[in-house]
């Protein structure tokens, strides 16, 4: 089985209100086999990518950065594509929108 690469770009990390560096890493144990996380834009195009915003602010929700994936999961402060999810609930649910994705 190939490895599916899925991006991950973090924003500046000046406001935040979540714990995105343990929740990226929450998110790397959960998924099945066959997935990996990567930051490293030469592996780019991705399927698709994790935008970890530390607040709502989203501010690197730009068309560079919306080039280098097919498709995002924005997680901005508590809420992961404009739903609000408990920090504790963040990966999970981002893994099962991987998974939707499948």
């Amino acid at each position: 089985m190939k490895t599916k690469l899925i991006g991950v770009r973090y924003c500046g990390g000046c406001n935040p209100t979540i714990d995105r560096v343990r929740i990226v890493s929450e998110i790397q144990k959960m998924l099945p086999g066959g997935g990996t996380l990567a930051s490293d834009t030469n592996t780019a195009p991705w399927e698709t990518g994790i935008m970890m915003c530390g607040c709502v602010s989203t501010c690197i929700d730009k068309s560079e950065i919306r080039n280098l994936a097919r498709r995002w999961i924005i997680v901005a402060g508590n809420n992961v594509d404009m739903l609000t999810v408990p920090e504790n609930e963040i990966a999970q649910t981002v893994v099962e929108k991987i998974n939707s994705f499948s």
